[in-house]
């Protein structure tokens, strides 16, 4: 089975399009999401209906992400800055009553035969960043299969280990990694929406679950054009304008 990986998708619409469009004529044929389906973007009805489509169609399986967690959980709204509860308040006016609900109840851990999913941390999925060696030791016996696969960060990076050593790499452009049979891996793919490496395309992956293989990918889309929706839609400039610079 050859799988997308996205996460933190986060309203862009012109973003998601341009993954979703890569990984098919990657051959994905299954997806996987990492969480934050709304949050930053001028399209999250859009983006969440979109994804319910991949799940009803048996396609996809997705985690619930902090962003996602709040209109559920609005003790999480003093973990946000002003521009991003800005954005969520907005966000949540736009969303109908069942993509509110659907984004809700998003389970926070999804297990597959090889692999784990979850927004943050084994240790706390909603909230934390995974981004250390100490978290990966940590968190070893906390997952299911060879690999887990996290967001949060809006970074693609990959950690490769056993019980006892850990090895991290940054990834900023297009990559392939071989994944060795006796070594786990926690995998982020960056974000697809709201990069943050100071490159405005969207970051996401191809896991081929046969060969034992992840391609991190990036892929252009119209940043233009989402922007002029924001601005139309009076969500905050700083969020308009870092989105063209990967921020």
């Amino acid at each position: 089975m050859i799988y997308g990986v996205l996460s933190d998708i986060h309203g862009n619409l012109e973003a998601f399009n341009a993954a979703l469009k890569r990984l098919k004529a990657e051959g994905a044929q299954r997806y996987i999401f990492c969480g934050d389906l709304v949050g930053y973007g001028p399209d999250p009805e859009k983006c969440v209906q979109k994804y319910l489509k991949l799940q009803e169609e048996g396609l996809a399986v997705g985690v619930m992400g902090n962003h996602d967690a709040v209109f559920s959980h609005p003790e999480l709204r003093e973990y946000f800055n002003f521009e991003a509860l800005c954005s969520l308040d907005w966000s949540f006016e736009q969303m109908s009553p069942k993509a509110v609900r659907s984004v809700s109840f998003l389970p926070e851990i999804v297990h597959g035969e090889h692999f784990t999913a979850l927004h943050g941390s084994p240790m706390d999925p909603i909230k934390e960043y995974f981004a250390g060696c100490q978290q990966y030791r940590a968190a070893y016996d906390l997952w299911k299969g060879q690999i887990l696969f996290v967001g949060h960060t809006h970074l693609s990076f990959y950690m490769e280990g056993d019980d006892n050593v850990c090895h991290v790499a940054v990834v900023r452009q297009e990559a392939s990694v071989n994944f060795h049979p006796l070594l786990r891996y926690v995998v982020n793919p960056g974000s697809v929406g709201k990069p943050r490496d100071n490159d405005s395309r969207a970051s996401f992956g191809l896991w081929n679950e046969d060969a034992n293989t992840f391609r991190f990918l990036r892929q252009a889309y119209d940043v233009a054009k989402t922007q002029e929706k924001m601005r139309a839609a009076g969500l905050p400039s700083f969020l308009v304008e870092s989105l063209a610079l990967g921020m």
